[in-house]
This record gives structure tokens, sequence and C-alpha cells, in this order.
């Protein structure tokens, strides 16, 4: 791995600090989210091979379609989920009378979503694991297919692999939101506390809602 990307990982805040000595570039965080996204359309396959296992031949068509829609709104969802963070943290810095413009914001945004790469990779191999030990049964009515895929969410809820990943989730998340503290403080000029306080209250939002639904699991 480059050694930016690490120090981006173990010192974010000096390699922020650093970067503030240049122009803003979108180009490597973008490259991020799109590898982000990728990683997304590579998950998303095997959910919608298992789908297009359920339809009868004559719809087979209909399932191709499916997992190429599948795919390509989750590696569009990686440029989406860039965009919504940096945005969020844009606006939330506001509050604490940040100052430094929206580009800088969103390179450093886009920075701090490495963490995510190595947790689409884990999310992606849990997603496999959970998928290839089920067996998809014939299914020829739509009453069938409802009645199979309220039992597929039952099962996908209650298995410890999903549980795991769903922890995982947010461990890789609360990583982000280190790197995105120290880079709060220097695209917006802040001090900690209120770099803290502009990543800490949506991040800390999300997390909550994510526990919410893996107690709801348990």
């Amino acid at each position: 791995m480059d050694t930016g990307f690490l120090r981006v990982l173990l010192d974010p805040g000096h390699f922020f600090e650093a970067r503030m000595q240049g122009e803003p570039s979108l180009k490597v965080p973008a490259l991020i989210a799109l590898v982000i996204g990728l990683i997304g359309a590579v998950s998303a396959i095997p959910m919608a091979d298992f789908t297009m296992a359920m339809l009868p031949a004559e719809m087979q068509g209909l399932g191709v379609l499916m997992t190429v829609f599948s795919a390509g709104v989750a590696f569009v969802g990686g440029l989406l989920a860039w965009a919504i963070y940096g945005f969020v943290l844009y606006f939330v810095s506001m509050i604490f009378k940040g100052q430094g413009d929206l580009k800088r914001t969103m390179e450093f945004t886009g920075y701090g979503l490495i963490p995510q790469i190595f947790g689409g990779i884990i999310g992606t191999y849990f997603t496999y694991q959970l998928l290839s030990g089920l067996n998809v049964p014939p299914v020829t009515s739509p009453e069938q297919m409802v009645e199979f895929s309220e039992n597929l969410v039952t099962i996908l809820a209650t298995d410890p692999l999903a549980q795991i990943a769903g922890l995982v989730t947010i461990l890789f998340l609360i990583w982000s939101a280190n790197i995105w503290i120290f880079g709060m403080k220097y695209a917006r000029n802040l001090s900690t506390r209120d770099a803290v306080l502009t990543v800490g209250i949506p991040v800390g939002l999300y997390i909550l809602y994510l526990l919410i639904t893996l107690a709801g699991w348990l």
C-alpha cells in the first residue's frame, strides 16, 4: 500500500496538516470512492444471483437485469456515500463556525473512507458465506416467493455471521470517524473539540441506528 495511505490510517493529523500546504484535489478521494463502489457492486452480485435462482425459467432474463441493476446501484453508492458524508460534515461544521471551502472538505472526507475499503471486502466475504450455505427451493408462484423472502430475512437476521458483519461495519466506521476528526480540524479550521463534535454527532447517530438494528436481530 502507498505510504501516503498508511499515513492517513495511522497518523491522519500529520497527513492532513501536510495536505493543507497544497491545492485541494479530488482525484485520489474519487478513486477511493470508486473502489468502494466496485467492492459494493461485487458484494451485490451474489445476493442478486441468489434472488435470480428463485425465478422461474421464463423469468431468468429479468433476473439478469436485476443483477446488473443491483451491481450498478451499489457501484454508484460509493460516490453517493462520499458526497453524503462530505456534505453532512461540511454543514454540521458550520454550527461550530467552521471555515474552509467545500472542495477541501470533500477531499479530506474521501481520504477518511479508506477504512471502508477493508470493511467492504470483509462484508463481501460475509455475504458470500451467508448465501453459500442456503438452499433455494423451487418457487412456482408469487406467494411462494414472498414466503421464502420473508424466511430469508429471518434467517439472515438471526445468523451470527450477519451480526458479526454488523459489528465489523461499526468498527470500520469508527476508524473512518477518527480520520474525519483530524480532516475536519484542518479542512474547516476547527478546534479539536469542535472537530470531534462535527464528526461525532452524525456518525454517533448513525452508529446508534446500527446498534438498534443489531439489537432487533438478537
